[in-house]
């Protein structure tokens, strides 16, 4: 039901937000989605500070990812009137100069957010509470509030409650990765890419340890139908585990 559901918002979505938690097994999910819905031609954001550095082989470029773009610098007119503004460019920084009429700013008085359109969804993978763990994030992206929320989480033993805070909440007992997997083979009835399935792989790699731990029949031939589908399981496991 919760599929159907996820498939059908997806559907109607034009401008979508990705956020995911702060580990490698959400951000290797979610830029398999990202890859996904850029396939269907939606306008994807990407919430992400950095992209681990064991991961990074996974996008072909950092440009590749979508970033909210309008940054916004706010001065309330009671503190300070700015008469005149401009800025200096080289290669080391960007600096703004301000031209004060009167009054005196400091930097509490500054405030720094990203402005955006309103997005159609939110898909948050990993994220147990919403207004918990990103806090600090929707200080800076206040257009985020008030989208609707497709909350991905995978409900598997020993991980925390998740909150179900979402206006869908799609929580399965499987690895994030089987969980995309899913979702994108039902919104994309086609076969999966090679950047897709090594995004998927990578997903599956770190939450077994590299086959260590929460095995299963359905992993291996998870595995096994993203290796034929062009994934490199070497190339992963160096990638991952080996990059300093």
């Amino acid at each position: 039901m919760e599929l159907q559901e996820s498939k059908q918002i997806i559907t109607e979505a034009k401008n979508i937000y990705l956020i995911p938690r702060k580990e490698p097994e959400a951000v290797a999910a979610t830029l398999a989605l990202f890859y996904t819905l850029k396939e269907l031609g939606k306008n994807v954001n990407l919430i992400i500070e950095n992209v681990p550095e064991n991961l990074k082989f996974l996008t072909p470029s950092l440009d590749f990812i979508s970033y909210p773009k309008n940054f916004v610098i706010s001065i309330p007119n009671k503190v300070a009137k700015v008469s005149q503004i401009f800025y200096e460019k080289n290669d080391e920084a960007l600096k703004i100069h301000l031209t004060l009429e009167g009054g005196n700013i400091k930097k509490d008085n500054i405030a720094f957010y990203f402005s955006e359109t309103r997005p159609d969804l939110i898909i948050t993978l990993g994220i147990k509470d919403y207004a918990k763990e990103l806090s600090e994030s929707l200080n800076s992206f206040g257009f985020l509030l008030d989208s609707p929320v497709l909350n991905v989480d995978s409900l598997t033993a020993g991980e925390t409650e998740n909150k179900k805070f979402g206006k869908i909440n799609l929580l399965e007992n499987f690895s994030l990765a089987e969980i995309i997997l899913a979702l994108t083979k039902n919104l994309n009835n086609i076969p999966i890419k090679k950047e897709l399935a090594v995004c998927l792989l990578s997903g599956i790699v770190i939450y077994t340890d590299n086959f260590k731990k929460n095995i299963t029949a359905d992993i291996f031939e998870v595995a096994g139908s993203l290796m034929k589908s062009g994934a490199d399981l070497q190339e992963i496991v160096k990638n991952i585990y080996e990059t300093k």
